[in-house]
């Protein structure tokens, strides 16, 4: 049976180019907004990651074993609301976006793993290659800590290169897309290409580029963008900070490269700038009676062919920065998954001037929309108001968050109209309860979950924290292997923070060393540092409960760097 494929809601995709933008501040809309952010945090494979720290203003939390997150309300510019997320072993990235008062603004944003392309003496330099074409040639003796200090041992760079044909580039790329030129003027950029660059030492201990050098910074230009390509470009760098691109020297055309040089290392990108003019529209569904929430909308800049896209809010609308004086298509499109089928498409602008579009109906019988909505309450009958729903249905996952009335109430956009049946999972994320699943089928077209109870205590899991990040993880598995116990972390929802460890032991209770450990690119063993030793509370045969603690400091097996862990587990032994 086919399944049906549905668009994530608006909750859970990010739009770039909606952009923050606004005349008078380039930083900071005088504007200010109570928001609360929600959302979910998924590698390059789409997986949850989990123990990503997440932070917008004063408030921070850290992702749970589905990659969600919900932040507390806090008060932001309304045009320029920054969310930042950070995890070891990826590329930090922060975002603003636009945000109504008294909203929950969700989001998805994509890391991108921190991938060694290259070793080099920092007394010799030497040029690395970035997969995908770009390249950095460093100049001897170029290389400090990050107090100013001269090194001269191994130079460890991470790197990754942005394609800007990539038609995910929206999920992952740093910002959105909005800038500061050398003269202060606010823009749009249409990039040539990006890289992300950092670079450490063998100890993990951060690198920078010495005052007075540059590198030199070679960037493909793709065979579609070549005709078009200016001979100089200017070259602007990302700061996580203030969530804008800035203007930073330029890079000229040589053949079918950029080339250019950097004096400090975040993400590069080679882009030509627009001037920006807001842009506010209103879709529907069959008439106007009718908004049609959740609608991916596409904007393509015809003179570059570089496009974006956005999504409608509850009230069908849209709004934010294009490019000025530009020629422009307008789409209504499907589910990426479904093809991207195009509902509506017109030509619009070029615009001088902020513009109000005239009202886009889509008819319906082009859509599947399937409506879920229920409510979370926990044993008391309370409302859980910091929780989420967790909707599987056919191969597609989708994570609904509650309101104060712990009440969930999607629309979701589809391109199929056969039979599915699926189950609904409340959670509470203040105390770590879960409900019993809910199944349910398709159709009808709208899906009355009712009432979740969210009071049951996990069955099983795995509660660490890794160098002050907590994690749960709530699918573990283990078992006795002749001498040796062996339980790790399974759920494929989990990837990343996923952790395995085994002990020396022959199914008792009692202390007994930590033979290994494994969690994202951190590694031990007996053979480096300090002895871990785990406290076995519980053991049993087959189906019974293992159970018990450790805690304390180690070395990375690799890199030798230091880590603290405490770790609490409670798994039904498999084997």
């Amino acid at each position: 049976m086919q399944n049906l494929k549905l668009l994530i809601p608006l909750a859970l995709f990010l739009g770039a180019f909606f952009v923050a933008c606004h005349e008078e501040d380039p930083f900071e809309n005088g504007l200010k907004a109570d928001v609360s952010f929600a959302g979910r945090i998924i590698d390059e494979s789409g997986n949850a990651v989990e123990g990503a720290l997440v932070k917008a203003g004063k408030e921070s939390t850290v992702t749970d074993g589905n990659g969600i997150f919900r932040l507390q309300s806090v008060r932001l510019p309304a045009g320029h609301a920054m969310v930042s997320v950070s995890k070891a072993g990826y590329f930090e990235i922060s975002r603003p976006y636009i945000v109504e008062d008294d909203a929950l603004q969700t989001v998805t944003i994509q890391l991108l793993a921190k991938t060694q392309v290259g070793l080099l003496g920092a007394g010799n330099g030497g040029v690395v290659n970035v997969p995908g074409g770009p390249s950095l040639n460093f100049p001897a003796n170029a290389i400090t800590d990050a107090n100013g200090n001269a090194y001269t041992g191994t130079v460890r760079v991470f790197a990754r290169y942005l394609d800007p044909s990539d038609p995910n580039l929206g999920l992952f790329i740093p910002g959105d897309m909005t800038a500061e030129t050398a003269a202060d003027e606010e823009v749009f950029l249409a990039t040539y290409g990006m890289v992300g660059v950092e670079i450490e030492g063998t100890s993990g201990q951060k690198l920078k580029i010495a005052s007075g050098q540059e590198v030199e910074l070679r960037m493909p230009i793709l065979a579609s963008q070549l005709a078009s390509a200016p001979s100089s470009i200017p070259l602007w760098h990302y700061d996580l900070e203030d969530g804008h691109w800035h203007e930073e020297g330029s890079a000229q055309k040589v053949g079918n490269e950029y080339v250019g040089k950097v004096t400090h290392f975040s993400f590069w990108n080679c882009d030509a700038p627009f001037p920006l003019m807001q842009l506010h529209g209103t879709v529907y569904l069959d008439n106007a009676n009718q908004p049609f929430a959740n609608a991916i909308v596409r904007i393509t800049m015809l003179s570059t062919g570089a496009s974006s896209f956005g999504y409608t809010d509850g009230d069908g609308k849209f709004g934010g920065c294009v490019p000025k004086d530009e020629a422009l298509t307008l789409e209504v499109v499907g589910p990426f998954d479904c093809g991207s089928q195009v509902f509506y498409t017109q030509n619009i602008g070029p615009f001088s001037a902020e513009t109000t579009l005239p009202p886009i109906t889509v008819p319906s019988g082009q859509i599947t929309v399937l409506t879920v909505n229920g409510q979370l309450l926990d044993c008391t009958g309370q409302p859980v108001a910091n929780g989420y729903a967790k909707l599987e249905l056919g191969d597609s996952k989708f994570f609904l968050y509650s309101d104060a009335n712990g009440q969930f109430d999607f629309a979701l956009a589809g391109c199929g109209n056969t039979t599915l049946t699926g189950q609904a999972t409340g959670y509470d994320l203040t105390n770590l309860l879960e409900s019993s699943p809910t199944s349910f089928s398709t159709p009808p077209s709208t899906i009355n979950l009712g009432t979740l109870t969210v009071c049951t205590a996990l069955a099983e899991y795995i509660q660490f924290t890794l160098d002050g990040q907590s994690f749960t993880k709530i699918s573990p598995t283990g078992g006795l292997d002749i001498t040796t116990t062996f339980i790790f972390s399974q759920d494929s929802s989990q990837n990343n923070g996923n952790i395995q460890f085994s002990f020396e032991n022959s199914g008792q209770t009692g202390s007994f060393p930590v033979r290994s450990l494994q969690t994202g690119q951190i590694s031990y063993d007996l053979s480096v540092g300090n002895i871990l030793t785990t406290n076995v509370t519980a053991y049993g045969n087959v189906g019974d409960l293992m159970t018990g603690s450790f805690s304390g400091s180690f070395q990375d097996l690799n890199t030798g760097a230091p880590h603290t862990i405490s770790c609490n587990y409670r798994v039904i032994r498999d084997w």
